[in-house]
């Protein structure tokens, strides 16, 4: 043994070495951080993975609102307000006689070309986003519902209104509303559909200024509703979608939905023979 190794050793301050991806975390004093599992593994999900760019329902709705605004010029239905109203407009009078179906077959009929086509395209962007995240049953009650609040809303005037344009409000503000409740766990990868949905908001509420029949009330209603809907129903994006139909919720979902539905259809077609 020599005399250096009598001596005691210094202990070795120099830190170890990590690779890049065995670094530990640590805060502002230098302190190494005890991340927990959860921690590590925590990702968000990004809306727009796996989105059908052919959503069933929303295409539904398309063709349907497309054959009723044909039906509405074949009979005259665009010729004065008086017949917009006669074949099936929101109007609060025909509402508190009873005719509660005109809250959702006004969602379905358009005054113009115009109005049809801006409409449509806007559905198709939202109606794809929405039947995406909440999943098809719940989207179809969730269109529905947005109708009827859009609706309930003008019957603050005796104004008669036509469009689809406070569901599609209520699509726009549910997914807002889906994106802030669920923050930490949904992410919206494109942010130029905000100045899509607001280029389209402007002329929205530009044409609702312009016409008798296209109401900003209604789009405020819609809007309100989906804002609600959006952040208090179970998104589908979260959980597994077969079990999210076979829920209690989704189906009272589907149920109220069909049954809205069927009965406005069945009011509402007679008055375009």
């Amino acid at each position: 043994m020599t005399p250096e190794d009598a001596l005691p050793q210094e202990p070795d301050e120099t830190p170890p070495a990590f690779d890049d991806d065995e670094a530990p975390a640590v805060d502002d004093d230098g302190e190494i951080l005890d991340l927990s599992e959860d921690m590590l593994h925590r990702e968000r999900i990004d809306l727009e993975a796996g989105m059908s760019p052919m959503p069933p329902a929303t295409i539904l709705i398309i063709l349907a609102c497309a054959l009723i605004f044909g039906r509405q010029i074949q009979i005259g239905g665009l010729d004065n307000v008086q017949r917009v109203v006669e074949t099936g407009a929101m109007q609060r009078d025909a509402v508190l006689k009873g005719e509660f179906w005109r809250l959702v077959s006004s969602g379905f009929m358009h005054a113009s070309g115009d109005h049809l086509f801006g409409n449509m395209a806007m559905l198709f962007i939202l109606g794809m986003a929405c039947e995406h995240a909440f999943g098809r049953r719940s989207y179809l009650f969730l269109y529905t519902a947005c109708c009827v609040t859009g609706s309930l809303l003008t019957m603050m005037t005796p104004t008669p209104t036509v469009g689809a344009s406070g569901a599609i409000f209520g699509l726009a503000g549910a997914i807002i509303a889906l994106a802030w409740a669920h923050r930490d766990k949904i992410e919206i990868r494109d942010r130029r559909v905000g100045v899509v949905l607001g280029i389209w908001s402007v002329y929205t509420l530009t044409l609702g200024l312009l016409s008798q029949v296209v109401s900003n009330s209604c789009h405020l209603g819609g809007l309100l509703g989906g804002f609600v809907l959006g952040a208090i129903l179970p998104p589908a994006i979260l959980v597994d979608r077969l079990e999210h139909e076979r829920s209690t919720i989704g189906r009272l979902e589907w149920i109220t939905a069909l049954t809205v539905l069927i009965s406005t259809a069945v009011y509402f077609l007679p008055r375009l023979r």
